[in-house]
């Protein structure tokens, strides 16, 4: 599935049932609209000053909300993103974000359902906001967040005003040697340094979350690693289909700097870890190991606290600056993130939501982007890749070898 590469992120889900008019759900999203500033702001990109985020006193559902019949049908609800990802984002006065209600790509013989895809530049939100905006549009009212002064705030850091708590040596330690590591560049991999193509493709693979969850438990971690592993087992296996030799692999890992009454707030609200995928490790329990190391939870609390700390205290030059060496592609070669989805008996009308994925967006100059979505009882991989990254289409299905084969180490270590 392709189409022309935008920063454009966040999240396709499927519900079960006669799909509304295309005017029912801009009535639906209007009446949401005083909860999800998100969608009421516009990045100001004028010369000669940072971008800011300004208020858009009118908005005109017709211009974000679309619809898209299918003519042919289709054997997975997923394969429909690709008729979506090449549309541009709206522009100029609009704020940029879409909502597509695509529906006509059953055979006729299930039954009715229809797909729901919500995309928004990445300046104005970012994974949890995209939570917040799934849960807010398709779950009983909740409380409206409290939100900062978007207007004179810069569209790429957070500073609301709170102190951010404590700093912690250890963590302003891995920022700086992330940083540094962001001016040396990610190392090997000749099949993720190809020239971008500006071309994007998806793929998507799916796995229960019982056997992720089992997997977690009886390797005594969480489903990050679990995922991780899995996914350094498929580089792995990608570097060997190249004739590469296996090496370890940087992967950008987002964390988030949002607090509790943050949920809804425009910005993007995150810092970022460099991890080590160890693919240059053939035995998958060590692999783990690694990982858990690399994410133990007390290391990740304290980075988080530190970043959002520096990000209220620091100069908005110096917050703005690390930020964005972090991000820069020489730092690693991949972005990766996990997000579980809790959503309260989500529906629309009297269809009901089972099934979820994330849409993520390679950061310029990357080539992919990797999201697994834990919703109820699937787990699901989706990649979003630059077409010069042609082995990117294979990853989900390696992935779930991968996968595979840590369910049969667990095994064997039993017997």
């Amino acid at each position: 599935m392709s189409g022309t590469h935008q920063l454009a992120v966040g999240w396709a889900v499927r519900f079960r049932g006669e799909p509304p008019s295309p005017d029912t759900l801009r009535r639906h999203v209007r009446a949401r609209l005083a909860d999800l500033p998100t969608l009421t702001h516009r990045v100001d990109e004028r010369a000669g000053s940072r971008p800011c985020f300004v208020p858009v006193p009118e908005i005109d559902p017709r211009e974000h909300v679309r619809e898209l019949l299918m003519t042919d049908p289709r054997e997975q609800w997923h394969s429909c993103l690709q008729d979506v990802l090449a549309r541009p984002l709206p522009a100029g006065h609009r704020p940029p974000w879409d909502l597509w209600l695509i529906h006509g790509y059953g055979d006729g013989t299930g039954a009715p359902e229809y797909v729901l895809v919500f995309r928004i530049h990445h300046a104005l939100e970012d994974g949890a906001g995209h939570h917040y905006v799934l849960r807010t549009l398709f779950t009983p009212r909740i409380a409206p967040q409290r939100s900062r002064r978007v207007a004179d705030t810069s569209a790429n850091t957070s500073a609301p005003a709170e102190s951010g708590g404590r700093v912690s040596s250890r963590a302003l330690l891995g920022i700086a040697g992330d940083v540094a590591r962001s001016l040396r560049g990610s190392g090997d991999w000749a099949v993720l340094r190809r020239p971008p193509t500006g071309k994007l493709a998806t793929a998507v693979g799916t796995a229960a979350t019982r056997r992720l969850v089992a997997l977690s438990r009886a390797l005594d971690t969480d489903i990050s690693v679990v995922f991780l592993t899995a996914l350094t087992g498929a580089m792995r296996a990608v570097a060997v289909a190249e004739e590469e030799r296996p090496a370890p692999l940087a992967l950008l890992w987002p964390l988030t700097v949002r607090t509790g009454g943050e949920r809804g707030a425009v910005g993007n609200y995150l810092t970022m870890v460099r991890l080590r995928l160890p693919c240059a490790e053939p035995l998958p329990l060590r692999r783990i190991a690694s990982l858990s190391r690399q994410l133990e939870a007390g290391r990740v609390e304290r980075r988080m606290r530190t970043s959002r700390a520096l990000m209220r205290r620091a100069p908005l030059p110096m917050s703005l600056g690390t930020l964005r060496l972090l991000m820069r592609p020489r730092h690693a070669s991949l972005t990766g993130t996990y997000f579980p989805a809790a959503l309260p008996q989500p529906a629309l009308g009297e269809a009901r939501l089972d099934g979820a994925l994330g849409l993520g967006a390679p950061l310029p100059g990357q080539l992919c982007h990797l999201t697994l979505l834990r919703y109820r009882s699937e787990c699901t991989l989706s990649v979003v890749h630059d077409t010069a990254f042609g082995r990117g289409a294979d990853l989900p299905e390696l992935w779930l070898a991968a996968l595979s084969e840590l369910e049969a180490v667990v095994r064997d270590a039993r017997e």
